[in-house]
């Protein structure tokens, strides 16, 4: 103090430095409208997703609202119930005949399978089981893809039957069984594609349908009448279910889900139903067995 004879004490530093903070204070409080210390203002939440439009295509087949069978037309439920009855019948009446006889027969046995498998086929159908909706291609399209997983079974058997019938070689039967095989497996390749290689898939198919139907007239040319009328009702068959195809919905789309189903149905029970009671009906006579022709006569009355 004055007049002590002491030394004042140097000014302290820190009023000055409290200067800059004051400033930057204020220029945070104009330029952001907050308070120094205070916490920073929440984030506006996010907008909510914008609603799709009405007539939108969906996402994904699960997010379409589609589900099967309840969005089945009536008709197609009907033909599909059809052929699923048909084909029970045609399983029931093969076991029955093949019980009724002395000894059991591989032909009945084989359109036995053949029936059953259609059958179950079917109901997996009618039930919406065994069919999906394919959203990959330009349209949403309804795929049976039940129908290929019967037909990989029923339509080799069904050959197979003619071939024990006919009592061809296992050289010739072995691939006519294989090659139907192909023929089916390449029309489900095509039903899970878009063009064009979906198409290309459908040639293929349709390559095997006509080496088959080549193989099958060469193998039953000069035999029994019920032969050649059983493979001409194969080769027949087999090119109507590759148009249906082509015009169905794993194809172009020209024909409408009812009529394709409708079409396919008939043909199948032609094919199935028809040619496999042909086949039942007319083994003994061309085995020309004489204890089949026995059982044939107590059978039939």
């Amino acid at each position: 103090a004055f007049g002590t004879g002491r030394a004042l004490p140097p000014p302290s530093p820190f009023p000055l430095l409290l200067v800059p903070l004051r400033m930057a204070r204020r220029l945070l409080i104009v330029g952001l409208g907050n308070s120094y210390g205070a916490s920073a203002t929440p984030a506006p939440p996010a907008p909510a997703a914008v609603a799709a439009p009405a007539g939108a295509a969906p996402a994904a087949a699960d997010d379409s609202g589609v589900s099967f069978p309840a969005d089945f037309p009536n008709s197609v439920k009907h033909f599909l119930l059809l052929g699923c009855v048909a084909m029970a019948a045609m399983a029931g009446v093969a076991l029955a005949h093949n019980l009724s006889r002395a000894k059991m027969s591989t032909v009945h046995s084989l359109l036995f399978l053949a029936g059953a498998t259609g059958g179950m086929g079917y109901f997996a159908m009618v039930t919406g089981l065994g069919v999906d909706l394919k959203t990959i291609d330009e349209t949403p399209r309804v795929v049976f893809w039940a129908r290929y997983a019967t037909q990989v079974v029923s339509q080799p058997v069904l050959l197979a039957a003619i071939g024990f019938l006919a009592e061809m070689e296992t050289a010739v039967l072995l691939p006519l069984v294989f090659e139907d095989i192909l023929l089916v497996l390449a029309g489900y390749l095509g039903s899970t594609t878009v063009a064009p290689m979906k198409y290309f898939w459908w040639l293929t198919s349709c390559f095997f349908t006509v080496l088959i139907g080549l193989q099958l007239l060469s193998a039953t040319k000069g035999g029994h009448t019920v032969l050649r009328n059983a493979a001409y009702g194969v080769i027949a068959c087999l090119s109507v279910f590759q148009l249906l195809w082509l015009m169905g919905s794993e194809g172009t789309a020209n024909l409408g889900l009812a009529p394709e189903v409708g079409l396919y149905v008939l043909v199948d029970i032609v094919l199935k139903l028809g040619l496999g009671l042909y086949l039942l009906f007319s083994h003994d006579s061309v085995a020309g067995k004489e204890e089949g022709e026995e059982v044939g006569r107590a059978s039939y009355v």
